[in-house]
């Protein structure tokens, strides 16, 4: 399944990624944000260390990563409705 990803929000630590949110259409109406991080988290996808970013990734992310508040990650995203 290839997702709709809208917005990215890339956090790094010492040069490498940290923490990947991104802000995806799941189906008309259905915007999430959803994360993934180099932390392992039982049940969710986390970065490996020295990850490249890609497109790649990122679906993987939007597919296995943990679901988060969108508004906190994207506070001003066109795609939120206030």
């Amino acid at each position: 399944m290839s997702y709709n990803i809208l917005e990215t929000n890339i956090e790094f630590e010492n040069g490498n990624i940290d923490t990947i949110t991104v802000l995806v259409e799941m189906s008309e109406n259905d915007i999430r944000a959803i994360q993934a991080n180099t932390q392992p988290r039982g049940g969710y996808m986390n970065i490996s260390p020295g990850a490249k970013l890609n497109e790649e990734l990122l679906q993987e992310i939007a597919g296995y990563g943990m679901q988060v508040n969108a508004s906190q990650f994207f506070p001003k995203s066109k795609y939120l409705k206030v």
